[in-house]
């Protein structure tokens, strides 16, 4: 009896500890299993250009893709000479040294190593000179490499570029001034003859203020202001008559009690004259840090503050007692049944003075979350601190709600940048119930098993117009056969399941051939079209006409919900938004073959959304104006509301995944505008079209510029490009084809190439090297003279297969080479836009290689 009892007191002893530790696990963390994120420990390195810091460059722990790391550029000053200053924050450096690279960091042009500097205990200042093996005007990629005391060399990029013709200290002076008379009423009054107040601009949020905007919301309205931090200057883009410059501060202002820190980010676009400084467009973006522990709670709400509402990525549990919210680049978790509040990631420390840490060229993505109090998410991009500290790449997280601890699934690194990364994941990525983690790279899609951590390539060889994904990114589909405008087969996939579905187009012979295309999709179901190949046209410069004759509606199990088809009535395209599908369209006229546009048409879907457990909603408030908050459940009872802060799971081995290595043949174009990466394009007339309405840029792969807004003379004629006539032995598009070889050293007989069956491109492509031939169809003219400013022509074909080549501009008219009067001539600037758009603005031009 005796020994019964004592094993029965030994046994609730051991039960009692047990639950003990089970408890201090789940609240607190595991101390011997867990672990708290490290600091950051790389140095920063700062530009200084005309005795200003500039250009604040982050360290990386490897060596990356050059091409893609675009963030600043700095003009080096007279003899080439550079200057630098580091922040060490208590690091020992061993050395530095420095390389200069071609701007796709394939050509070494000089490396060296760094044997005077001024060092300091905070500080290391040195200034040194580029060898005279650099062409002017022409960008190159500067690696400055630190040796610090614990082994590492730490990797610092810059685009460099040597001219006296970009003005940059006078563009840095106009940003500083504009910044600076923001904050005085009275200096401001300068700043109206730079803005563009009107209708476009939103006077209701100091979220986003624009160049549109008033002079009240430019100057902080009725806000108290308090600046805390001086601007970090970064100089995005440079040309001789155009820059892009960002500015990023933060500031506070007291609310009663409170004070609120935000982060503030300005972006100008300006044109620098010999008579003055122009600005083509201004933005400044606010955004409240969020201080989950602040008088932030009322009822149901919690207060986010100022922030642009398109910012805050929430998601919920089925039963919406668990709700997951980013804000700032930091993930919140509040479990409503609990009353537990949950920071389950941010760099930010709350030191503001670090740099590091505030830095944002990440993101974060919430991927699951269920009633448990689970979340999956995935951290994207420059990693500030931390295990990945320095690398760029993909974490895939899982936060347990029970064990309120945070584990790394997997990690994916990359050699590119987190603007690249943001633009291909914001195409997909997605988790399913199986823990397998799909994403797109590189015109790829991947799927990683997040337990046994492998990983396979679902598809490959993407170009746009070829897939398309859900809202939801669940369902994906892509065509089949390589050929875009050939293909017979869409496979359409649910990623939840991995079951895929075979649509095939028609095999009926009465019909003939038939083509199959997808447009999107509204909501999980799938929107195609179907072509008859006999419609499907391709001009002389290998643009292809796709009209489809029947658009259909199917859901994912493959019922058809809607048919759309008209007589005559084609459809080349389509815009879907919110339920609301509208259809381009042209009319054939059977006689001629010809196609003509007409008005578009609409399929509205009527099925209702219905709202979650918690929203995301704006308010107008006096003080602040427009103002986020979220809306959850139910009451939030502030006595009983716990703040945790999950530690990360300690675990052996790495979770690094490899991907394999995808050589993709379509060439990848870049848009960068003011957010970064604007969008990713294989056509690289799309591309264009999206710069020009962003005023942004577009570089190729190799970082070469394809096309850029605003930097462009007010007149410009190629010279060397004679009159020329047809003759009996060349027609039009002979003789322009001629004369463009002709232009750049290569003579070759375009009529007999043409005559066996080659186009455009082809000639081009096959015979001009060093250059990369781009097609433009559907650019506007005031976008293609950017060539001509190069001193490139560029070939225009007209619907009567004729051709003529745009050789030079003036404020008022375009000059054209017209083969069929064998004359060179002005044509009226809103002539030459509406011959060319009758036309259908097809345009071929190239670039040459840098």
């Amino acid at each position: 009896m005796k020994k019964t009892a004592i094993k029965c007191l030994y046994l609730a002893a051991v039960f009692f500890v047990a639950l003990f530790i089970i408890s201090a696990v789940a609240n607190q963390g595991n101390t011997e299993m867990t672990m708290e994120m490290g600091p950051a420990t790389y140095p920063v390195i700062h530009m200084v250009v005309g005795g200003r810091e500039v250009n604040s460059l982050h360290g990386y722990k490897g060596s990356m893709e050059s091409s893609y790391q675009r963030d600043s550029i700095t003009p080096l000053g007279q003899g080439r000479k550079v200057n630098i200053a580091v922040d060490k924050y208590g690091e020992t450096i061993e050395g530095l040294s420095f390389e200069v690279r071609s701007i796709d960091g394939d050509r070494l042009v000089e490396s060296t190593q760094l044997t005077e500097y001024q060092e300091t205990e905070e500080t290391i200042e040195a200034e040194f000179s580029i060898k005279d093996l650099i062409e002017e005007d022409t960008e190159y990629m500067l690696v400055l490499l630190l040796a610090d005391g614990n082994g590492r060399t730490i990797y610092y990029y810059t685009r460099i570029i040597q001219t006296e013709n970009y003005f940059a200290d006078e563009k840095v002076d106009y940003v500083l001034d504009f910044h600076r008379r923001t904050f005085d009423k009275e200096a401001a009054k300068e700043l109206t003859k730079y803005l563009e107040s009107n209708s476009d601009g939103d006077n209701t949020t100091y979220s986003k203020v624009t160049i549109h905007s008033s002079f009240n919301q430019v100057t902080w309205g009725d806000l108290s202001v308090n600046k805390l931090t001086e601007p970090d200057i970064t100089i995005k883009e440079l040309a001789s008559q155009t820059g892009a410059l960002e500015l990023n501060y933060l500031v506070s202002i007291a609310d009663g009690k409170q004070t609120k820190l935000y982060r503030i980010k300005e972006f100008y676009w300006i044109r620098y004259t010999s008579d003055r400084i122009y600005l083509l467009d201004f933005e400044r973006t606010m955004r409240q840090i969020f201080d989950e522990k602040a008088d932030v709670y009322s009822n149901n709400k919690i207060d986010l503050g100022i922030t642009r509402l398109e910012d805050i990525d929430l998601a919920e549990s089925d039963g919406g007692n668990v709700v997951a919210f980013t804000d700032g680049n930091r993930l919140y978790c509040y479990n409503v049944t609990d009353n537990k509040l949950s920071l389950l990631f941010s760099f930010y420390d709350g030191n503001y003075d670090d740099e590091r840490t505030i830095w944002e060229k990440h993101e974060i993505k919430i991927l699951n979350v269920d009633e448990a109090g689970n979340v999956q998410f995935i951290v994207y991009g420059y990693m500030n601190r931390g295990k990945h500290e320095g690398e760029v790449g993909i974490s895939v997280y899982h936060f347990s709600g029970l064990l309120n601890t945070i584990e790394e699934l997997a990690y994916i690194p990359s050699a590119g940048s987190y603007e690249i990364l943001k633009a291909e994941l914001e195409q997909l990525s997605y988790i399913n119930k199986s823990a397998i983690f799909f994403f797109m790279h590189e015109g790829s899609i991947y799927a990683v098993n997040l337990e046994d951590r492998t990983c396979e390539v679902m598809v490959s060889g993407l170009i746009e117009g070829s897939y398309k994904v859900s809202d939801s990114n669940r369902m994906v589909v892509w065509q089949t056969g390589g050929d875009q405008y050939a293909s017979k087969k869409l496979i359409l996939m649910n990623l939840n399941t991995k079951e895929k579905t075979e649509i095939a187009a028609s095999e009926e012979s009465e019909i003939a051939e038939e083509y199959i295309a997808p447009l999107g999709f509204m909501d999980e179901d799938l929107i195609y079209g179907l072509a008859k190949s006999s419609d499907v046209v391709q001009d002389n410069t290998g643009s292809i006409l796709f009209p489809m004759y029947n658009i259909k509606i199917q859901n994912e199990s493959g019922e058809v919900l809607k048919t759309y088809e008209q007589p005559g009535i084609y459809v080349v395209g389509s815009e879907i938004q919110g339920n609301q599908i509208s259809l381009l369209r042209l009319e054939k006229d059977e006689e001629t073959g010809a196609y003509t546009e007409i008005s578009n048409d609409q399929i509205v879907n009527t099925k209702i959304e219905t709202a979650g457990n918690n929203t995301v909603e704006s308010v107008l408030t006096d003080k602040f104006e427009k103002i986020v908050q979220i809306v959850v459940k139910s009451n939030i009872n502030m006595k009983t509301l716990k703040w945790l802060t999950p530690k990360e799971v300690l675990f052996e081995g790495g979770r690094e995944i490899a991907l394999e290595e995808n050589e993709t043949e379509a060439p990848r174009y870049f848009v960068y505008g003011k957010d970064g990466v604007e969008g990713i394009f294989t056509d690289e007339g799309n591309a264009v079209n999206l710069a020009y309405e962003l005023s942004g840029i577009v570089v190729n792969e190799r970082g070469d510029y394809i096309w850029i807004k605003g930097n462009r003379s007010l007149k410009n004629q190629i010279m060397a490009i004679k009159e020329a006539a047809i003759t009996e032995e060349k027609n039009s598009l002979a003789i322009c084809l001629d004369t463009i070889l002709q232009y750049e050293g290569v003579m070759r007989n375009s009529e007999y190439l043409l005559n066996r069956g080659e186009n455009i491109l082809d000639i081009m492509k096959s015979n001009l090297e060093g250059v990369q031939v781009l097609d433009l169809t559907g650019c506007s003219l005031d976008a293609i003279l950017y060539y001509i400013n190069k001193d490139i022509p560029v070939l225009a074909t007209l619907n009567d297969g004729s051709a003529v080549l745009i050789v030079g501009f003036n404020e008022l008219n375009t000059v054209l080479m017209d083969p069929l009067t064998g004359t060179i001539y002005k044509k009226g600037m809103n002539d030459s836009k509406q011959m060319f758009e009758e036309n259908g603005n097809r345009f071929i031009t190239y670039i040459r290689g840098e």
